[in-house]
């Protein structure tokens, strides 16, 4: 998702571990930030906007994309060019998640002793479908050994991207909280699979009773959509989902099945979605805000290389942690809120940034001093 950011204006959404939104409160924060956007952050020009969502985020995003498509006052500042769902999670009441999680989550325990019960059960059944057939693995040891990187990692920049995010990630996992779990089981993914079928109702029968209702009309019949699922996707069966939405749903699609990828790992090292959305939706072309061609490699995924490519810098040494956090390869953006329509941007040491800005300077700058 980062490489995307060097060719779109990204927004992403992140929900706290502990939120426990309404479907409809998460529908309705996605669409006003879409406006809020639009108004303040584009100046009155009209927003091409490509929406995407990952699993519960594909529900979310239908259900966005069809509110947008719903409302003629939209479409003065907002014009939606593709819906890109991965793994969408519309087929939830069809799934082994939906099988297995509820128990999980309504099992009933003496209060001291509960959490114990609750992670055995999340780290035993939860959480293996969410892995692919090993693959993830194979690949993190295939990067390790210098011999390969995924194909969008094709600059030291994303090369020390992909460290940082490594290094940190320990810090970032969290159990989700038992009660949420449950709300989310409940209140977003039957929820919004409940809303999802009552949409094909309406596109089955022709007859609407509201206005997201005409927006899912327009959008099965106007906006080219993009299935990406992941051939071994465990947690929900997101190959038959990706042909029901393709022969019901949306009639100018494009499905493309990640090879040997599991729920979590779709988006992951073997897919070049960049280059995915050119094939797709050939205006992004002329969309590219940087020298970096993120959509294009001179390698193709190779099968002793796990579906990675060779490293673009031909090194049998991959790039120094010392230098993730260096001011070449690193630049710290920050949103400014007192002056909305723009990011304020400053340099990894002006900051409190910690000791690893400087260690990374240092090697830096000695780096440069012993090579000729």
């Amino acid at each position: 998702f980062p490489a995307l950011g060097e060719e779109f204006d990204v927004k992403a959404m992140q929900v706290s571990m502990d939120d426990r939104s309404t479907f409809e409160d998460l529908k309705d924060a996605v669409i006003n930030f879409l406006v809020q956007e639009c108004i303040y952050g584009r100046m009155g020009e009209t927003y091409e906007l490509y929406l995407m969502g990952e699993s519960f985020g594909g529900i979310l995003a239908t259900e966005v994309a069809a509110a947008l498509q719903s409302n003629t006052q939209y479409s003065n500042f907002v014009r939606l060019q593709g819906l890109i769902l991965v793994n969408p999670a519309t087929s939830y009441l069809r799934s082994e998640l939906y099988r297995l999680g509820p128990p999980i989550a309504n099992a009933r325990w003496l209060r001291p002793i509960e959490i114990i019960p609750y992670i055995f059960g999340l780290t035993t059944k939860l959480v293996p479908l969410f892995l692919d057939e090993g693959l993830a693995i194979q690949q993190l040891f295939t990067i390790l050994s210098s011999k390969g990187l995924p194909a969008v990692v094709n600059t030291p920049q994303r090369e020390a991207y992909m460290g940082r995010v490594a290094v940190t990630l320990a810090s970032r996992l969290n159990f989700m909280p038992k009660d949420t779990l449950k709300w989310r089981l409940t209140e977003w993914l039957e929820w919004g699979n409940a809303v999802f079928e009552d949409r094909l109702e309406v596109l089955q029968s022709g007859i609407t009773e509201g206005e997201d209702d005409l927006g899912m009309l327009r959008l099965s019949r106007e906006v080219k959509t993009l299935i990406v699922v992941g051939e071994l996707d465990k947690t929900l069966p997101s190959l038959d989902e990706a042909n029901r939405l393709a022969a019901e749903v949306f009639r100018n699609n494009v499905v493309h099945v990640v090879t040997g990828a599991g729920h979590a790992s779709t988006c992951g090292g073997t897919l070049n979605l960049m280059q995915l959305l050119r094939q797709v939706y050939p205006e992004v072309n002329g969309y590219r805000r940087t020298n970096y061609d993120v959509g294009t490699t001179e390698w193709k995924p190779r099968a002793d290389l796990r579906g990675l490519v060779p490293r673009y810098d031909y090194a049998k040494i991959g790039l120094s942690p010392l230098l993730y956090w260096s001011s070449d390869f690193y630049e710290e953006w920050k949103d400014d809120e007192e002056r909305r329509d723009r990011f304020k941007s400053r340099g990894y040491l002006e900051g409190k940034n910690g000791v690893f800005g400087w260690i990374g300077e240092f090697t830096l700058a000695l780096r440069k001093w012993i090579t000729p």
